[in-house]
Formats: C-alpha cells, structure tokens, sequence
C-alpha cells in the first residue's frame, strides 16, 4: 500500500513530472467572487498597504470600466450585468495623514469598485481573498511625495528621529526623520484597535503582510537613493515589530518606468527592490516571506512622477501581480497546505495534515497508507481530502529526491551531504527516498566525494567571509581558490560568486574611459582613486591602476588635473556655502520676534548671494583662461545656469 500512496498522482499528474503538481498555481483569470462572508471564526488577516502617491492610487475608473467590458480584462470586476462586483469575503479601508498628525477614514466598504480612483488594492484583495478563507483586510495607509530615506524612515534605520523608546508614540513637534512612517503606523493601529468597526462581526486580528510601491521621491536624491536597499530592509524589520508580526509577508513592486540594468538614482533603486526578493534576490532568509514585482512590463506607459497618465490598466496590473506574488507565498507557506483548510478534516486526517506541516513526511506517509488500506469505511468527501494530502506529500517527496539527485548528478557532494543530515531522517521509510538513498550514501563515501567535499567545506568557509570582506579581497579570495583547485566543481560554483564583482569592475573601468573621453581627467581620477578600496586587488583594476599613475606623471595630464581641481574646488566651496545658508536659516526660524527673524534672515541670504557671485567670478576667469577645453566649457554652462536664475542659483554643469 505504501508504493500507491506515493504513486498514485503519477498516473495523473502532467508530462512535467510531480514537482510542477507540487507548485501552488492560481486560476488565471480569477473567478468573479461568489458573493459568501469568509469564516468568521477564524482571526482576519490584514494586509498594509504603504507607500507614496501610487500606492495611493490615481487610476481612474472610466478607463477600467472601458478595459473590462471593451478588452474583456479582469472579468472578475464584472457580473454579468455589468455591474461592478463585491467581495463579502475583503474588506476595504483606506486611511491617510500628514506627518503624525490626525488621519481621515477615506473608505470603509467591501472590496468593490468605487467612484474615485484605484490603486493596487483591487488586484491584491482579490488575489489575496480568493487563496484565504478567513475574512481579510485590505488596510491602506500612506499619502503621496515621501521618501523612504527621509519621511517614511523606519525606527531601525540610521538617523531615524523620533522617539525610539519602548511606547513607540511619535514625536511631537516639527517635521522630522521618519514622521510619515510614525503617521501611517498609528493610522493604521487605529483601525485595528475598533476592529469591529472597520470589519463587521470580526473580534480577532493577524497582520499577515505588508505590501510597499514606492521610490519616485527618493530617486530624486542621490544619497537616498544609494541607501535604499538598506532602508527598505529595516522599513520590513520596522514594519514586523512594530505590528507585532514577525512572520508577516512584505511584496514591493518597482517603478513603473525604471527599466532593469537601468543606471542613475533609478536604476539603484530598481536594484534594491529586486535584491530583496526571496526567490531571486541576495537575502535566502527572504525565501518565502518576501517578495518583488518587476512592474516594467506592467505598465502601460509614463511614470510614476506623472502617475502613468492615470491608466488604471497600470494600477491593476500591477495590484494582480503583487496580489499574486503574496498568494503564492500563503499558498506555500509551511504553516499550512494549500487548498486545504484543516477544521475540514476528520481526526485522523488533522493527523496528516499536522505531520505534513512539521515536515515529518514518513510519519504522513505512513498514517495515509493506514488511512487508505481502510478505504471502503471512509467517507467519499474525507476521500478526495485525503486524495490532496496525498498530492502535497507527492510533491514534496519528488521535490527533495531531484534536488538530491541533481546534487548528485552535478557533484555537489557538500550539498548531498548537508541535504540529507539535515532533512533526510524524515523521509526514511519512504519508498521513492529509499530507493535513492542508498546510492547516495555510497556515492559520498567514495574517495572522489570525500575530496570533493573537503574542497566544498573550504569554499563554504570563503563565501562566509562575503559580507564582511571588501570586494576585492573577496574577489582574490575565490581567484586563489579557482587556482588551487582548478578541476574541481566548486571551482565553477565559485565563479557565481565572484560574477556580480566582475559585472561592477567592468561598469567602473566603463564609467572611468567614459570620464577620459569626455577630457573630465580630475573625474576620472576621483573616481579611481574611491574605486581602490573595492577593486585595488584585482589585477585588471591593479594593472590599469599602473598605467594611470604613469599617465598622471606627464606634464600634460598634471596640468588639465590642475585646471579640474580648480573647477571641482568651486563646488566643494559651493557645498559648504550651503550648507552655512541651511544652519543660518535655522539659526533665524529661533527668533521669535518677527522683525529679528526677517532681519537675520535677509543678512544671511545676502552674504549667501554675495559668495555665490564670488565663485561665478572664479567660473568666469576659469571659462575665459581655459577657452576651448572640457573644464572651459563645464565653466561656461555653469555660469549660465548662475545668469539664468538671476545670481541666485550656480548649479555644476560638466557632462554626465
């Protein structure tokens, strides 16, 4: 009876083989929701939306009216009617406020159409809704033109300013560091602290996920947009303490216009986001509980500043695929198995199931061949229940053995080795494993594993020293590895390592030719000289580092890297200029007699604008002594940039 639990979907399952039976799938399209409450005995699940302006939503309904009875989208918008239809099962709530200050209830309804314009939510309730049968809440707090590195910080991010302490209440006072991010937090506590209110008959809660579409503001910035990454990680460690929720799910989805491999604050921004992502991305604890929607091909054009032209194509697309991207996270999710609510269940099913969860897969197996020798005494619904247990055990059983195998096949006896210590004991007695077992076992005793793995066990300890390693040591690390152990697997696995590097030298030598030929030698050698500290231990890097220290000797090039110097001094005189103007402002904003603060202010202002015609006079000279050259040219265009704004705005104008 053993061998027909585990092969009985074979006979069914697709020319794919069992591991795509295993993988979770959605309908596609969804059906139109069948009009039912979901289970109100189970807690609802809420869901937090955040973010700026898109997230809040500029899609307008007529141009989804027109996509769904014109282009037969998203038919499960409609009834046969026409007629939008309602989800009894999500519910709706949108809430929005400035800063920390008071926050407005905008909707409170069940998930349908509405007069005003849509954002992601529709998409995402109505994905989330239909894998989830305990009630939902869609919960929206955010409101538009915040940054992530600035006004939506979170508590764990560097120069976060509000009040860190145990109670978490926001800061009073003016505008600071984080002040949205404590504003959307306690809107949306405030919802859920009158449950009730917002979702009829509910008395229990789970925060089960967040989802995020953000970054037009911070791309605006540089520095914000080069901390990106490292703030979007503490936004989700934030966001799970803050809801008590350190399980929650988090899907992001990117700009709309930012193309991959783009560069510029954009382009940095694109790539956090996609780093985060759990399937793909560079964080294996994200595997599972985070996700990223690469929204490029969703959007029907524009861009995120301009809201795409309030197409609410955009908007839905994007909502369905971060809707899908959580859907498929709660349908394999190990605290629980898709398609399979356990209150369904007779006792001894809840048996499997519960088995099925801890990952005791022999233990399942067993009680399902027990179940099923006693076949003619079951119920025919209990039947088709254990029917899918058996599916999802197939599954995961065909899943591990092809891992296994292709560890195997490709001769990554570490991974055979760890794989089977760490999950093999719970497979034992299972036939489709037993069968494997027993070559693997042999084939990692033989001479050539044992070698291999003392190998692999040594790349394992060089890839640990990844994070704390600057990028060319690291680099020379897994160069002298490839050198000492050619022929052997890890050898090519430790190129996969090594490629993102190689991919980043290449940009930089790129970026640095791109500097000589434009004749901007000053930036070229600024840029050299930040690039030695991740790549000085690369011989490509180290070679050509050779041959620009001899180009630097000539007198030619020491001259033009005067004329640069002289140029970039101007800026760097033109930075601590402002930065002067911003501490004197503020100085002023503290006097509180009305005439003493103009006063000062004016003062400052005015010594502002009297320094700033000192350096366009250092532009001039320069643009005149250096007629014809790269840094005479950049002088002229900044100088029209200071004639332009009247003298009150010098603005670095060399080729980018």
């Amino acid at each position: 009876m053993q061998r027909f639990v585990l092969t009985l979907m074979i006979a069914v399952s697709s020319p794919c083989g069992l591991l795509a039976s295993f993988a979770p799938q959605l309908p596609d399209p969804l059906p139109r929701p069948d009009g039912k409450s979901a289970d109100m005995r189970k807690p609802v699940q809420v869901y937090i939306l955040m973010g700026q302006s898109n997230m809040l939503g500029f899609g307008k309904v007529s141009g989804l009216a027109d996509a769904c009875k014109n282009k037969d989208l998203y038919p499960y918008l409609i009834d046969d009617d026409g007629k939008w239809t309602v989800r009894k099962d999500v519910r709706y709530v949108r809430v929005m406020c400035s800063g920390n200050g008071p926050s407005k209830v905008h909707n409170n309804e069940w998930m349908t159409i509405g007069r005003g314009n849509i954002g992601p939510e529709m998409g995402i309730g109505h994905y989330v809704g239909h894998v989830t049968k305990a009630p939902v809440l869609i919960l929206k707090s955010c409101i538009g033109n915040r940054s992530l590195g600035y006004d939506l910080l979170p508590p764990t991010a560097e120069g976060y300013a509000g009040d860190p302490g145990p109670s978490r209440k926001p800061k009073s006072g003016g505008w600071y560091a984080g002040i949205q991010y404590d504003g959307d937090v306690t809107a949306a506590k405030k919802v859920l602290s009158s449950l009730g209110k917002y979702y009829p008959g509910a008395k229990r809660y789970e925060v089960a996920g967040f989802f995020w579409w953000q970054g037009d503001k911070d791309f605006r910035s540089a520095e914000h947009a080069a901390s990106y990454e490292k703030n979007l990680l503490c936004l989700i460690e934030s966001l799970r303490k803050d809801f008590k929720a350190p399980n929650a799910k988090f899907v992001c989805a990117t700009l709309g216009q930012t193309r991959k491999n783009a560069g510029g604050p954009q382009g940095q921004i694109l790539q956090a986001q996609l780093n985060i992502d759990g399937a793909r991305g560079k964080y294996k604890a994200h595997k599972g509980k985070v996700a990223s929607v690469y929204s490029n091909p969703l959007s029907k054009g524009g861009s995120s500043s301009g809201h795409y032209g309030g197409n609410a194509e955009t908007y839905m697309n994007v909502g369905q695929a971060m809707g899908q991207a959580m859907a498929k996270m709660i349908m394999s999710s190990p605290t629980g198995i898709p398609g399979i609510d356990i209150d369904e269940l007779d006792a001894s099913l809840k048996r499997v199931y519960k088995s099925l969860v801890a990952r005791r897969w022999s233990r399942a197996d067993k009680s399902l061949q027990a179940y099923l020798d006693s076949a003619g005494n079951r119920d025919g619904d209990q039947l088709v229940l254990a029917m899918a247990l058996n599916e999802y055990l197939t599954g995961a059983v065909d899943e591990f053995v092809g891992r296994m195998r292709e560890y195997f096949e490709s001769g990554d006896y570490c991974e055979l080795r760890d794989g089977l210590a760490k999950e093999g004991k719970n497979f034992e007695g299972v036939l489709a494993f037993d069968k494997q077992q027993g070559a693997w076992v042999a084939a990692l005793a033989s001479e050539k594993a044992v070698a291999e793995m003392a190998i692999g066990d040594q790349f394992k300890v060089l890839v640990a020293k990844k994070k704390r390693a600057k990028q060319g040591d690291f680099f020379k690390l897994i160069v002298d590895f490839q050198d000492k152990y050619p022929d052997s697997f890890y050898a090519t696995k430790a190129e996969a390592e090594i490629a993102p590097i190689r991919v980043a030298l290449r940009d930089t030598m790129q970026k640095i030719s791109a500097r000589d030929r434009l004749g901007d030698l000053h930036g070229k050698y600024e840029l050299i000289k930040e690039s030695k500290t991740d790549f000085g231990k690369i011989p490509e890097f180290g070679e050509a580092s050779k041959q620009w220290a001899d180009e630097a000797k000539s007198a030619e090039v020491k001259a033009v890297l005067a004329i640069g110097s002289a140029y970039a001094k101007v800026f760097s005189d033109l930075a601590k200029l402002d930065e002067r103007l911003a501490k004197e402002k503020a100085k002023a904003k503290k006097i509180r007699n009305r005439g003493k603060r103009e006063k000062a202010e004016k003062k400052a202002m005015d010594n502002y604008l009297k320094k700033l015609e000192g350096l366009a006079d250092r532009l001039a000279t320069m643009e005149s002594k250096h007629a014809g050259t790269y840094y005479g040219r950049a002088a002229n265009r900044s100088l029209q940039s200071y004639i332009d704004s009247n003298g009150k705005k010098l603005t670095d104008e060399r080729e980018k």
